[in-house]
């Protein structure tokens, strides 16, 4: 019975290897390019950004139309039912009035006829109004800002992205090292089972190098179980359907060299996030002159024309036209303090913005240095990593040849193995942590290279 369990375990076991061969013969291949342009065009949260940008551009069309002229045009009918009389004492026309006439009353004249139409126009333009002047001002500012917005998202989102591709590449691995000490611990059980079944080791090896085996195959599992984990968050972050086979075409030996330190202020000045709150300074300082403007007089100016007729026929006769201009100076007296307790405010709104930018400029320099520090260390890891694994992997195949005449015991095997697993696992974590950091380095230096959305 026990012969037979194994046997089936060990065909159940080929039978799953062989699926995952065809899963990843069968998954669409996709480098790091291509996985950040797919990012890049289906990001909602630069969708959202993006639509950032094109409301600050209607902003800017807004506050540009208030300096421009303004036109209305309208025209009417009136249909009247009744006639409309104009009555006149004579006596203010030089006649006799009522009391010098002999027949009396008023003379009365018909005002309207039964259809009147009319037409007209009126231009309006504002001539001097600094509020006009300061808002435009302000919507270009506005508008840059939130390109800077836009800048500071993108990178932010494509260092997710390189950082989770590669995570998923890691877990790729950490899945291979357990599938290759699995498969092991599987061959060293049949070595000592034919063994025993020739006598040569005992019941109690034979059982260690089964639990071995056994031991391993959970371990597997949970390592496969991560490795899909993070393929999914990576697939939702790019929009790719998570149904979808894909397969991370990129190699963890293939890593950049540690780069140089950077100039601060050089720094800064590519450092969006940054750049905004420089913009949003300006942009206070704007909204001060634009409410100090509440001060200052305004001047408009308009053209009026106008056309209308009247008649009892459908015609246009007993017509009028006319054209009027007209210049409207308005000159704030007193505003119940209104204007200075705005003017207060946004004095306000600047001091803290330049505490902010001052925050700022000590935070990311203390970020570059931790980042740059965290690199290093990182970096370091990767060289002790290897020569531990070159190591490992010797005194590995050494364990395992002398097993099989009978000079190392499963113990002694199994120790070397994890020795091995352990070295490949912190490899790839020395390489995966450099390789975070390093992306963590281009975001904070502001060199974050722009990816074309849908490029190869």
């Amino acid at each position: 019975m026990k012969r037979t369990f194994l046997t089936r375990r060990t065909f159940l076991t080929m039978i799953g290897i062989l699926l995952i061969l065809s899963q990843a013969a069968a998954a669409e291949p996709i480098d790091l390019d291509q996985y950040l342009s797919l990012v890049v065009a289906n990001s909602r949260a630069l969708k959202l950004a993006d639509r950032d940008r094109s409301m600050a551009e209607a902003r800017k069309r807004e506050a540009t139309s208030g300096a421009l002229p303004h036109i209305f045009a309208e025209a009417g009918y009136v249909r009247n039912f009744t006639d409309v009389f104009m009555y006149v004492d004579p006596g203010a026309l030089g006649g006799e009035g009522d009391s010098g006439d002999a027949g009396g009353g008023d003379l009365s004249f018909k005002i309207n006829r039964s259809n009147e139409f009319t037409a007209g126009a009126v231009l309006n333009q504002v001539i001097f109004n600094p509020t006009v002047i300061y808002a435009i001002k302000g919507a270009k500012q506005y508008e840059q800002l939130t390109d800077f917005v836009y800048d500071a998202s993108y990178q932010t989102i494509i260092t997710q992205a390189k950082r989770l591709f590669y995570q998923g590449v890691l877990f790729e691995k950490v899945w291979e090292v357990r599938v290759s000490t699995e498969d092991s611990a599987h061959d060293n059980y049949l070595d000592v089972k034919m063994k025993y079944d020739s006598g040569v080791v005992s019941e109690f090896q034979l059982l260690q190098a089964e639990v071995r085996w056994m031991n391993a195959v959970p371990d597997t599992a949970k390592a496969r179980r991560d490795y899909e984990l993070v393929l999914n968050n990576l697939k939702t972050l790019a929009g790719i359907p998570v149904l979808d086979d894909i397969s991370l075409v990129v190699s963890m030996d293939d890593y950049p060299e540690l780069p140089d330190s950077l100039d601060l202020d050089a720094v800064l000045a590519r450092r969006p996030d940054y750049n905004t709150l420089l913009m949003q300074e300006k942009l206070n300082e704007t909204n001060i002159k634009a409410n100090k403007s509440a001060y200052f007089p305004t001047l408009n100016g308009s053209l009026f024309g106008a056309y209308s007729a009247q008649s009892d026929e459908w015609r246009l006769e007993r017509d009028n036209t006319v054209w009027k201009g007209s210049l409207t100076l308005s000159l704030p007296l007193f505003l119940g303090g209104s204007t200075r307790a705005r003017v207060q405010q946004a004095r306000i709104g600047l001091e803290k913005t330049q505490l902010r930018v001052a925050q700022a400029r000590d935070d990311i320099y203390n970020e570059l240095a931790n980042i740059y520090l965290w690199m290093k260390e990182a970096r370091g890891r990767i060289g002790s990593a290897e020569a531990t694994l070159r190591s490992a992997e010797r005194a590995f195949s050494i364990a395992e040849t002398t097993s099989r005449s009978g000079m190392t015991t499963q113990l002694e095997l199994k120790d070397a193995r994890l020795d091995l697993d352990g070295a490949r696992l912190n490899r790839y974590l020395a390489i995966f942590d450099y390789l975070a950091a390093y992306f963590e380095w281009e975001r904070a230096t502001g060199e974050v290279e722009s990816i074309l959305p849908g490029g190869d």
